[in-house]
């Protein structure tokens, strides 16, 4: 007779995790750019919501990884909570699919020889793509090969006594069986959880509807890593996690008192499957999948249309703070994305826009400096502020691409870091160009009390609007990068040159007239024009990193 062994157990327990972890890093390396666009399709409707949060956890293979990214998210902004509410419906229909490849045993048998072909791709590939995706083949191997081993140990436990008393109490005792799995696969993963449930009934030692609390108690667990996420979030992360938590916890509810009525029903849907898929044989395994799929999209067709009811429910549990103010910070760059580098960047891209739209503020004013009938003074302190803020936001988007830098980046993600980098540096260096060079000459014209003459001062005025025009291009770029946007940057460039040798030429005009106000006002419309072209110099410097960058990540993606 065999006998039980931990060794045996816990080594099943460590193949099991270890794979968990390759795969999800793999499908990250393979999948992770494509969740950005993913991401801006979400706001269409909810059902484009729940099919996003189905994907995202296809590639994290964890709803409560997806939970956690959910929560910065919407503290970020980029989601609302009605969004996150459907994304996350998704994401527990998403975790269905590791449970429905753990439940076919047949894999377990040939789990080495998936280990070995995942291996022998990431030996021979030459490009990153292909040996990631060797990376996902070899953590699922590992996994099934986890789950052979833990059945195996599970075995003994059939003959044995004391084993016995303890499923047969669980058996008898739902309740306890449903608290206990919540405890367990809040500490450890809900699919291990069960995987576990599924090892156990592979070796005969669990029954169909003893594991149904289990089920239960395991979609319930996969709150708790949400939970303690919200607790070190904001108010939008604490409310995401409490609906996520509602939506489980009333969904159990409404199923736990009906357990043998769930099982009886399983039974008959199990046995049409099989008919129509002989691989899913009648087995416990199978039944508990088909509970699990079942419990999940259940759950998405009664909250689906339920939103907002639910969104208000938790928004009035969870009130905004009357009279609350934030200092000026930062608003996308949240630390727990910087595990997905994908969402990082877009975190930081959001964030580089911050600084983008205060920067172009900064210029829209930037002559009211000189006006007439203006209050410099003001308009100087005002600027000098925003540039405070470009610079606060710089110097944090920089300290996060660093951060991001220390994860394993694939050759395109490496390139368009240093594109990002790039970007906000010359945002800084737009914020530096008007606070400094163009308050000095601001001072300048107000302490020696010079005005520009009416034909100078317009050719400086129409000078900005053709680089604002150009802001604006670029602000549209940031947002959507686009080749005609590119070309016609490139385009105005050439322009710009032209032009400012025009305006130079007519200052000369003016001063060979005898124009006085011309020869007052000589050195600062001169270095004005120099800024204005500086400014514009790096606006095409960024359009054109943003596309070099969006080019190369195209060509990764084929």
């Amino acid at each position: 007779m065999q006998t039980f062994s931990w060794s045996i157990l816990l080594g099943g327990f460590a193949f099991f995790f270890l794979g968990l972890r390759s795969a999800r890093k793999s499908l990250q390396l393979v999948a992770g750019d494509r969740l950005r666009a993913a991401l801006g399709r979400v706001a269409s409707n909810r059902i484009i919501a729940l099919f996003f949060g189905a994907f995202i956890t296809l590639v994290l293979q964890s709803s409560g990884a997806t939970s956690v990214m959910l929560v910065s998210f919407v503290e970020t902004q980029l989601l609302n909570l009605f969004q996150a509410i459907a994304v996350l419906l998704g994401a527990d229909i998403g975790t269905t699919f590791t449970v429905v490849l753990l439940s076919i045993k047949k894999i377990t048998v040939y789990a080495l020889l998936i280990v070995a072909v995942g291996f022998f791709v990431q030996i021979v590939a030459r490009s990153r793509k292909v040996r990631n995706i060797g990376g996902i083949i070899l953590g699922f191997g590992l996994i099934f090969y986890g789950m052979h081993l833990m059945s195996q140990s599970a075995v003994p436990l059939k003959e044995s006594e004391v084993a016995g008393h303890v499923f047969a109490y669980l058996s008898g005792h739902p309740l306890a069986t449903l608290m206990l799995a919540i405890i367990i696969s809040g500490a450890i993963h809900s699919a291990a959880m069960i995987g576990i449930a599924i090892a156990l009934s592979f070796a005969g030692t669990l029954t169909f509807e003893a594991s149904i609390p289990i089920i239960l108690g395991a979609n319930i667990g996969t709150c708790i890593t949400a939970i303690l996420a919200g607790f070190g979030s904001g108010i939008e992360g604490r409310r995401v996690a409490l609906a996520h938590t509602m939506s489980k916890v009333i969904g159990v509810a409404l199923v736990f008192p009906f357990i043998s009525y769930v099982a009886s029903f399983v039974n008959h849907i199990d046995k049409i499957i099989a008919d129509i898929v002989p691989i899913f044989s009648t087995t416990v395994a199978a039944k508990i999948a088909i509970t699990h799929i079942l419990f999940n999209v259940a759950l998405a067709i009664i909250f689906l249309p339920l939103i907002p009811l639910l969104g208000k429910l938790v928004m009035h549990i969870i009130p905004t703070p009357p009279g609350m103010e934030e200092k000026f910070a930062p608003k996308y760059l949240d630390k727990k994305a910087l595990s997905t580098p994908a969402i990082a960047f877009a975190q930081a891209k959001r964030e580089i826009m911050r600084v983008a739209e205060i920067a172009s503020s900064m210029f829209e004013r930037s002559l009211r400096m000189f006006s007439r009938g203006t209050d410099a003074q003001e308009e100087i302190e005002q600027t000098q502020a925003d540039d405070d803020k470009i610079d606060i936001l710089e110097k944090a988007v920089r300290f996060y691409l660093a951060k991001i830098g220390q994860e394993d980046l694939t050759t395109s993600q490496g390139r368009i870091e240093m594109s990002l980098l790039t970007i906000v540096s010359d945002l800084e260096d737009i914020g530096d160009t008007i606070s400094r060079e163009m308050v000095l000459l601001a001072r300048k014209k107000s302490h020696w009390h010079r005005l520009f003459s009416d034909e100078g001062w317009s050719d400086l005025r129409d000078f900005q609007k053709h680089v604002q025009a150009n802001f604006n291009l670029t602000l549209s770029m940031l947002a959507q990068p686009s080749e005609e946007i590119h070309h016609t940057i490139i385009r105005h460039e050439d322009d710009m040159n032209k032009l400012e040798q025009e305006y130079r030429q007519g200052h000369l005009n003016r001063l060979h007239e005898g124009l006085q106000e011309s020869f007052d006002t000589s050195s600062l419309h001169l270095d004005i024009l120099s800024n204005l072209r500086r400014v514009n110099g790096k606006l095409t410097h960024i359009v054109t990193t943003m596309y070099e960058s969006h080019v190369l990540a195209k060509e990764s993606e084929e």
